[in-house]
């Protein structure tokens, strides 16, 4: 009785490589495009395990045959060798979806929560016409970014209306370099205090509205322990003379300052238009 070779490579081939290769790429695409729900995983699973157990009988079948025909040994470890290895990149890949549907939703990463909470404490947009930034709530982190954004979206930005309280000093300085580079006007539109008030002395046109003001006082630290060399003298000086820099009388820069921090000083109109604070 002669062995058939042709016979045993078409099983092997037709009935387990391309199969086997169909199933793994379909599995790769469905496992990167989406997470599949447990029912359907552990369907999927037991058909994929009972068809391999086919392909593996069916190659068994055709080996015996190829065998018992005085055929070489050869050809058939080296099927049940690819069979071990297609047995093993299975059971990986289930492992693989296994784990990926057991798995909880991703938290939201620590960086961006702080950037949507930072977020939620002020409003930035631009007006209608294009022509007005509207700023108002807390100076806090991310705020020159997103403004540094908004300002190059709209190349039609003229002015920046302000309400806020203050906040970091380090994003008020970044926004006032904005508004400085880009020749911007500024508006308090309510109440700008503190940190805010940089922000304002960038215009290159300052102006208040009937009911507006401006609040002064001394820096000071939220977390102190944090930053236990900063000198808050020095910083002070540092935005003295960015006021001094945008025109600003001497007789005020020295008053600027005097209110402790947790008070606060508001210059009235007409000392706020002498100061050079708002401009003609």
């Amino acid at each position: 009785m002669q062995s058939d070779p042709a016979s045993l490579a078409r099983v092997f081939w037709l009935w387990v490589v391309v199969p086997r290769v169909a199933i793994y790429a379909a599995l790769m695409t469905v496992g990167a495009a989406l997470t599949l729900p447990l029912i359907p995983l552990y369907v999927l699973m037991v058909c994929d395990i009972a068809f391999f157990c086919w392909q593996a009988i069916r190659f068994q079948r055709a080996a015996d045959a190829y065998v018992s025909g005085l055929g070489s040994m050869i050809p058939v470890w080296g099927g049940y060798l690819a069979l071990l290895l297609a047995a093993s990149l299975m059971s990986a890949q289930w492992w693989g979806l296994g784990l990926t549907a057991y798995a909880s939703p991703e938290a939201e990463l620590f960086t961006d929560r702080m950037d949507r909470e930072h977020a939620a404490t002020y409003t930035l947009t631009v007006s209608e016409d294009g022509e007005t930034l509207l700023f108002s709530g807390d100076i806090t982190f991310g705020l020159t970014k997103r403004a540094d954004e908004l300002i190059k979206t709209n190349p039609s930005l003229r002015s920046v209306n302000l309400t806020s309280p203050g906040g970091h000093i380090y994003e008020a300085r970044g926004f006032a370099r904005l508004i400085l580079n880009q020749k911007l006007d500024t508006q308090v539109v309510e109440a700008c205090s503190s940190a805010c008030t940089l922000v304002f002395i960038a215009g290159t046109k300052r102006s208040l509205a009937p009911t507006a003001s401006l609040g002064f006082h001394q820096y000071a630290l939220n977390f102190a322990t944090a930053l236990p060399h900063l000198d808050l003298q020095e910083e002070q000086d540092k935005d003295r003379a960015f006021f001094r820099d945008q025109g600003v009388s001497l007789q005020f820069l020295t008053r600027m300052f005097e209110k402790p921090s947790e008070q606060l000083w508001s210059p009235t109109r007409a000392e706020a238009t002498t100061a050079g604070l708002i401009t003609p």
